[in-house]
């Protein structure tokens, strides 16, 4: 049974839970006694979408999938040395290891790879076979519009992706041969009613990765207790009266390597992640209530 036919689709919040027993390629592997924790194993072609951003090709299904937080995994190269994700090459053929956890997007985005080894270095002409599918799968930004951004966890029964909300922007493009400048000024974070802000709904601590779709120059993070927001907001009379500057925000460290910012979340805070860019920066908002 293949990586696709391993998991089981939700309909809200884009949530996918692996099936106990099924497997991926027919190979699965079950470590620890209590937890009964289950790795899956694939084969798939390393291709390049138009942004260098990799994407895989499952070698029996044809199904391509996005390896999200691949940095977090065991890379290794085809002499058995450790390497980087940045290191694979259009036409390698890799061995995936994983939890067998995909989200049904399209592309399929495959957030718990744990280890990718290089069992053949293929060609770039075989890559070259699936020009079309990167075609198709690669969209050039707007560059009109703010950079847009993706929510990623996995708790012990999902994995979860969901949009933060975009909470004002300055972008600058180039039209008609001229710079221009937008500015979307909006309510402070803590002004927002909460049932308008996307809920990362956790139990606990989680380790959660903001995907962007292009590099950022910095990502720095805020948040604020939710107790604190909603005494704030009875006290004023509505959400958008709180008086922010008396509400106090910690910061949380966040580490950024080209378009992918990953962080600790904590249930019971509203965070606002703001991230620069060439063009500019963009707030983006959610909550863990």
């Amino acid at each position: 049974m293949h990586l696709r036919a391993a998991i089981i689709a939700l309909a809200c919040l884009g949530v996918v839970v692996g099936i106990a027993g099924c497997t991926a390629n027919g190979t699965q592997r079950t470590e620890g006694s209590d937890t009964k924790r289950q790795e899956f194993e694939g084969t798939a072609i390393v291709l390049r979408l138009g942004n260098d951003s990799l994407l895989f090709v499952d070698r029996d299904t044809e199904t391509p999938f996005v390896p999200t937080a691949i940095d977090d995994a065991e890379i290794i190269g085809i002499d058995g040395a450790t390497t980087a994700p940045e290191d694979l090459e259009p036409g390698n053929i890799v061995r995936i290891t994983g939890n067998g956890i995909m989200l049904e997007s399209y592309p399929g985005q495959y957030p718990g790879i744990t280890r990718v080894e290089v069992i053949d270095e293929g060609t770039p002409e075989d890559a070259e076979a699936y020009d079309e599918l990167v075609a198709q799968l690669w969209n050039e930004p707007d560059p009109s519009q703010p950079a847009s951004a993706s929510l990623d966890y996995t708790t012990d029964l999902a994995a979860v992706s969901l949009m933060p909300l975009t909470n004002g922007y300055t972008w600058s493009f180039k039209e008609d041969g001229r710079m221009r400048t937008v500015v979307a000024d909006v309510p402070h974070p803590t002004q927002i009613s909460r049932d308008d802000i996307p809920d990362a709904r956790i139990d606990g601590a989680v380790e959660a990765t903001l995907a962007l779709d292009r590099p950022a120059r910095s990502v720095s993070v805020t948040r604020w207790s939710e107790d604190d927001i909603a005494a704030a907001a009875e006290k004023a009379g509505s959400s958008s009266d709180i008086d922010a500057d008396a509400l106090s925000g910690e910061q949380v460290e966040c580490a950024l390597v080209d378009s992918t910012a990953t962080l600790t979340i904590e249930p019971g805070w509203r965070y606002c992640v703001k991230a620069t860019f060439d063009e500019g920066a963009v707030n983006y908002v959610f909550t863990t209530r």
